[in-house]
């Protein structure tokens, strides 16, 4: 049985969560195989998925260690996730309203933090997925 980590198994944030949970100093892909559910044999599926994190600037490798860390922008996008209030208030928009949002979001996209930019177009992706 082949295992796999794409972005439509796990969003990239739900990974960036994990590592920053899991790491002291960075971590191994097996022991993130292993922190996501996949296993020992989730190691190279998870390698891979984090060479794509890497491009996208939401993580580093330590050549030495072998181990991942979150990059400064992921550790930005990590740290900002404690913001409970701000989702309560974009849940209570009603959803004719969405488009207005939906436009402010296209903006940051296009005109905004490069990094950023990929992770809310990898998420629109993650989160509009046929299932």
């Amino acid at each position: 049985m082949t295992l796999h980590a794409t972005l439509y198994d796990f969003r990239d944030l739900d990974i960036m969560l994990k590592i920053a949970a899991e790491a002291n100093g960075g971590v191994s892909s097996m022991e993130l195989a292993e922190a996501i559910g996949l296993g020992e044999e989730g190691t190279q599926a998870v390698g891979i998925r984090l060479g794509w994190m890497r491009k996208y600037g939401f993580v580093v490798r330590d050549e030495e260690k072998k181990h991942w860390d979150l990059s400064m922008s992921g550790e930005r996008i990590v740290k900002a996730q404690k913001h409970a209030a701000q989702v309560k208030q974009v849940e209570a928009i009603p959803d004719e309203a969405m488009v207005s949002v939906m436009s402010h979001v296209t903006s940051r996209y296009r005109l905004g933090d490069p990094v950023i930019a990929q992770l809310l177009r990898r998420e629109f992706l993650f989160g509009t997925q046929k299932r």
